[in-house]
């Protein structure tokens, strides 16, 4: 059951900074929410890549894992 809990909570923890990262941080080069953010299926990272944009509007270069993405938006 220790386990269960463990990893339910690393999920909700691991979830919740991505959605910080994604609506809510004031830099898109957040290391941790890039490192999280580039390991996620390609239509979640496609989602997380399109709102950052949409947010940080003035930067030039996509965060690591939205270079194909940051272009097209």
């Amino acid at each position: 059951m220790f386990v269960i809990r463990l990893l339910v909570l690393l999920v909700v923890a691991v979830g919740g900074y991505w959605a910080y990262y994604v609506f809510g941080a004031s830099s898109p080069y957040d290391q941790i929410g890039v490192a999280i953010n580039s390991h996620l299926p390609e239509e979640a990272r496609a989602y997380g890549c399109t709102e950052l944009k949409k947010r940080h509007t003035a930067a030039t270069a996509a965060p690591e894992g939205c270079e194909g993405h940051w272009t097209s938006i």
